[in-house]
């Protein structure tokens, strides 16, 4: 007797007053079967995975999970059929133990007369970490783990329903890879085989070659619609780029052919910058137009590197120095005033300001462009206009300047966050990751923006952990290992290194 799908939804629709969402969105994930989901920013993916984990409720159709319909209220409703949500930004507790983020929220399945069993919820975590082969303690603070391990804890979290509940899991990975490293994320994949014949999955991802991993089957979400479902043998990466964004995709992805080949003066100089166990001795200049690369493992120094520049860290010996002029140590407002900006690579923690506004957001890191003449006041006239001329120019879906960042989807958030560097005027731009969370057409649209920044003069250094990105986009490569330049690999447009190359002074 073959099985009702794991989840079924019908002619779902969700609607924010003249906003749509989602439209007649039918959907069906099989029992045990791994369903990649992929499209654009603001296509409804995250009102998709809503509308399942039980957060919202469709304006119209129905959701069935094993055959049966139910119409969640809560999250907790759906977590007791099986249905957990590992989101791209992380939602646990930092200063919980391991154990009780995964079991956040299912207490009351280890207590009796009110009384909890720790030793239980701390056995029944350990065996699921066993069972992931994940070498993380149960005890360990969750505050104290690398972003990575805490992305495993979640990705465990979901797991665990399978353990307290008698169900088969239905689990929603929403960029579950994003921010893994090459081992976690092997380590990853792996646990998804290994699980494949003990639950069900939605993974959403903008990394295609991921989806070609693990997924059985593939589904294109565009404008709020189904654009297509496919075998995973009968997709390809051209077939999904188009159902995606509606186009063909170019044969220069990384624009190779608009890189600046001749360069300007010395922007940025970095001499023998060192922080104890961290980065030693690293110096290297940057001029004007030129995007440098850095590749590394994780680990390798490469983000406090970064933070080096934009001040955000201190370094203990050497110097910053931006058009000749040497940036105070461990000083942000010195590298601002400099024109220093930054990409972070965790966006809602150091990019962004979730509770404010589009506008706000936008115009803060050059309200001193906004002033009336010699008076404090600011013109709401101005902010208002510069933050629709950036809307536009970046192509920013949404109704509103007004929208908070937190009812933003990541792509169009990560948009505002170049947008405010690009509103204030930069001269050196540090990126982090800068792509992570974008799909295939938002990271062409940043690719063509870079190259626009280099042609007018702003010096870019490029860390990212997407080496296909760091070879496609730069002039040259610094190859970070172990808190030292290991290797500075040249990247003209014609004779771009192979990734094999760049990996093997990796490790």
């Amino acid at each position: 007797m073959s099985h009702p799908p794991a989840l079924k939804l019908s002619n779902i629709c969700k609607r924010y007053g003249p906003v749509t969402a989602l439209h007649s969105v039918d959907l069906t994930l099989n029992k045990h079967e791994i369903l990649g989901l992929v499209g654009e920013n603001g296509a409804g993916k995250s009102t998709m995975i809503s509308v399942i984990n039980g957060t919202v409720r469709p304006t119209e159709g129905t959701l069935a999970v094993n055959g049966e319909e139910f119409t969640f209220g809560h999250t907790a409703e759906a977590g007791r059929v099986g249905v957990a949500t590992v989101f791209q930004e992380q939602g646990l507790i930092g200063n919980l133990p391991v154990y009780e983020n995964i079991l956040l929220g299912r207490e009351s399945e280890f207590s009796r007369l009110g009384i909890r069993n720790r030793a239980a919820m701390v056995r029944l975590t350990q065996e699921v970490l066993d069972d992931l082969g994940l070498d993380i303690s149960p005890y360990a603070i969750t505050g104290n783990l690398t972003f990575g391990q805490r992305q495993l804890v979640e990705i465990a979290k979901a797991f665990a329903l399978g353990r307290i509940y008698p169900v088969d899991p239905i689990i929603l990975l929403d960029e579950p890879t994003s921010a893994l490293s090459d081992k976690e994320t092997q380590i990853f994949f792996d646990l998804i085989r290994k699980w494949r014949g003990k639950a069900s999955i939605i993974f959403i991802s903008h990394h295609l070659s991921d989806v070609f991993e693990v997924c059985d089957s593939v589904v294109a979400l565009r404008d709020g619609t189904v654009n297509g479902r496919w075998p995973i043998e009968e997709a390809t990466p051209d077939i999904l780029h188009e159902a995606i964004v509606g186009r063909k995709r170019s044969a220069g992805y990384y624009k190779e052919t608009e890189q600046r080949e001749e360069l300007g003066e010395v922007v940025l100089d970095v001499q023998d910058v060192s922080i104890p166990g961290e980065i030693h001795d690293i110096t290297f200049e940057v001029r004007a137009g030129e995007i440098v690369g850095v590749a590394g493992v994780l680990g390798s120094g490469k983000t406090d590197l970064g933070k080096v520049i934009t001040g955000e860290k201190r370094q203990g010996t050497g110097s910053v120095r931006v058009n000749g002029v040497t940036l105070k140590p461990g000083s942000r407002a010195s590298a601002l005033e400099a024109d220093v900006g930054s990409i972070p690579s965790e966006r809602n923690v150091a990019g962004v300001i979730g509770m404010h506004s589009i506008e706000w957001n936008l115009t803060l890191p050059a309200l001193k462009n906004f002033k009336m003449g010699n008076t404090p006041f600011l013109s709401s006239k101005a902010q208002a206009e510069t933050t629709d001329w950036w809307i536009d120019r970046l192509k920013v879906k949404t109704p509103s300047r007004a929208v908070l960042i937190s009812n933003m989807s990541g792509g169009n958030a990560q948009k505002v966050v170049f947008a405010k560097w690009l509103a204030r005027g930069v001269k050196v731009f540090v990126l982090d990751d800068p792509c992570r969370g974008l799909d295939v057409g938002a990271k062409e649209e940043i690719y063509i923006l870079l190259r626009e920044l280099a042609r007018e003069g702003v010096a870019i250094v490029l860390i990212s952990d997407n080496l296909p990105e760091v070879i496609g986009l730069s002039n040259r490569i610094l190859v970070l290992r172990s808190g030292i330049i290991s290797a500075e690999i040249p990247a003209p447009i014609h004779s771009k290194p192979s990734e094999t190359s760049v990996v093997s002074r990796m490790v």
